[in-house]
């Protein structure tokens, strides 16, 4: 994948031959909306024998506007890189928005990004994209900006699902809110943790549900809960059917700074078969509850019985 992403516009080099169709954006998520976009710039490079290659930003650029003030990403920059690649894109440009970008006027946007790639040949961008110093450049002004310099600009009109368009930051609240079906539909993939094995405390084994504990942070983090999906080992393929528990685990421990993923596999329980170590990928297909605090340990034990029944009837009704 590597050879494919670039760190900067400038070592993307100005060597290629080929006419580049840039697609630009934040493209966090890499969501359905944004695949309009990448589909406009593969388009485009298909019609002159071109290049696709997406221009993006390995944190947001509010993180440099203002920084604390940014919003939590959906996925690590080369998680993006991927879904990029994965959308059909030739290359991937990851350019740190710096001083440089930040000061750039709307006008000198266009003329910058020709200097930098000078067999540029068209530029696809959504519809409420902005540009330039204090965001002042937008899409129709890009679209003029086009004429003038001989660079075609394609604009994606914003993707509605229930009469709202999607959007990374529409996203965000609906992961938070365990909407993770609406999550989704607006991905058009399954939401997906990686992570590797770590160890634990055993918590979940003294309640005859042996857990994987995966070592995951996110930024955009979502609801606290239980959770249907399957379980991959990334490196063997292999995987099976699973709940996961996304909490601080209220009944068995008190003070966690942090929330955890525990992950107990419903075809084969026995958890050993994925050392310490191993890299897993685990789908979050159903939002099954909220994470409870049990005045038992008796209380949590029927609940997640039932809540393993649960997951194998949605399992069923899948086949």
């Amino acid at each position: 994948m590597m050879e494919r992403v670039f760190d900067s516009i400038v070592n993307f080099g100005n060597k290629w031959e080929k006419g580049v169709c840039l697609a630009v954006g934040m493209f966090d998520g890499v969501h359905c909306g944004h695949r309009k976009v990448l589909d406009l710039a593969i388009e485009e490079a298909q019609s002159c024998s071109g290049t696709s290659v997406a221009l993006s930003f390995p944190q947001h650029p509010a993180s440099y506007l203002r920084p604390g003030k940014e919003p939590p990403l959906l996925m690590p920059s080369l998680d993006k890189a991927q879904n990029l690649l994965d959308a059909g894109m030739d290359a991937v440009i990851l350019q740190p928005f710096d001083q440089l970008l930040s000061s750039l006027e709307a006008e000198q946007f266009l003329p910058y990004l020709q200097e930098q790639i000078p067999v540029l040949q068209s530029v696809s961008v959504g519809e409420n994209f902005r540009f330039g110093k204090n965001r002042m450049g937008d899409s129709a002004v890009l679209k003029e900006m086009g004429k003038v310099y001989g660079v075609k600009v394609r604009v994606a009109q914003s993707l509605v699902l229930n009469e709202s368009p999607v959007s990374s930051s529409r996203i965000r609240h609906a992961l938070s809110d365990g909407k993770i079906t609406e999550v989704n539909q607006m991905l058009g993939r399954t939401y997906t943790v990686k992570g590797k094995v770590i160890s634990g405390k055993s918590l979940g084994r003294t309640l005859g549900f042996p857990t994987l504990n995966l070592e995951w942070n996110p930024q955009a983090r979502p609801a606290l809960g239980v959770y249907a999906g399957r379980v991959k080992e990334t490196n063997t393929g292999e995987e099976m059917p699973a709940v996961a528990n996304y909490g601080l685990r209220p009944t068995l421990e008190s003070q966690v700074s942090f929330p955890l993923l525990e992950i107990h596999c419903l075809e084969q329980p026995d958890v050993s078969i994925w050392r310490e170590g191993a890299p897993l990928e685990m789908q979050l297909n159903t939002f099954l509850r909220p994470e409870m605090k049990f005045a038992a340990v008796e209380e949590l034990s029927a609940q997640i019985t039932k809540d393993c029944t649960t997951a194998r009837n949605l399992f069923a009704e899948l086949l």
